[in-house]
């Protein structure tokens, strides 16, 4: 039964529906491709969308008949073992230091401090910016400082809400998340980009992308009402 409810929570369906279009997408930019697919909706076509970590989703199309991932190029064309038949660029994806309303947060440096004492993360080896606040963390030189102080959880909303609960001194997420929530936080330090990989986030073609609906959805996220919403959550 916990499984069960589990899921639930990770995987967020808009529809039931086996004959709509099914869409996937990291965790952290549920929001943004929420308001996207709100849009498109307007048209009369319905999409199933999923949400996880990278890991989760890619299992996730391994199982269905899921046409689009969204997620970071890096980690759908070399860890995803998923056959994509084309990669579109949607944006970068950049890390930031969440913090909540009782925090500031300056500079890197700040999560030295002794008042840091609980920092969330995402997991490292399932989600993308675990992989980069990873990175971060050790090519700035502030892992062994602050590795004691890491929460890891298992996706960008689930660190993120850590830090709007007050239960995290700081959180290590994306900007999109950082900026869906902005009124429910403190603020939010970018991250230098030097620290981590490039994070290239494009919309990968599967197999299951037949329909013209499928085509229909793709031109549709690269037209300007798509672009905007996209750039309105740091894309």
């Amino acid at each position: 039964m916990l499984k069960k409810i589990l899921l639930v929570l990770v995987f967020f369906v808009i529809s039931l529906n086996a004959s709509n279009l099914k869409v996937a997408a990291g965790a952290g930019y549920k929001k943004p491709l929420l308001e996207v697919i709100k849009e498109y909706e307007k048209s009369g076509n319905k999409i199933d969308a999923f949400f996880g970590n990278m890991k989760q989703v890619t299992t996730q199309a391994k199982q269905t008949d899921i046409s689009l991932i969204i997620g970071d190029k890096n980690f759908l064309s070399k860890k995803s073992k998923l056959d994509f038949k084309e990669f579109i660029i949607l944006g970068k994806g950049k890390v930031v230091i969440a913090y909540p309303k009782n925090k500031v947060i300056k500079t890197i440096e700040d999560l030295k401090q002794e008042d840091i004492k609980r920092i969330s993360m995402p997991q490292s080896k399932k989600a993308i910016y675990g992989i980069a606040g990873l990175e971060f963390l050790q090519n700035a030189n502030l892992y062994e400082n602050v590795k004691e102080k890491l929460f890891i959880v298992s996706t960008v909303p689930h660190a993120l809400m850590y830090v709007i609960t007050n239960e995290v001194d700081a959180g290590i997420v994306n900007l999109s998340a950082a900026l869906a929530n902005k009124n429910k936080i403190g603020g939010f330090l970018e991250v230098p980009s030097k620290y981590y990989s490039p994070i290239q986030i494009v919309v990968g073609k599967l197999e299951a992308c037949k329909t013209k609906q499928c085509e229909e959805f793709l031109n549709f996220l690269s037209n300007e009402k798509s672009k905007s919403i996209f750039k309105k959550y740091g894309l």
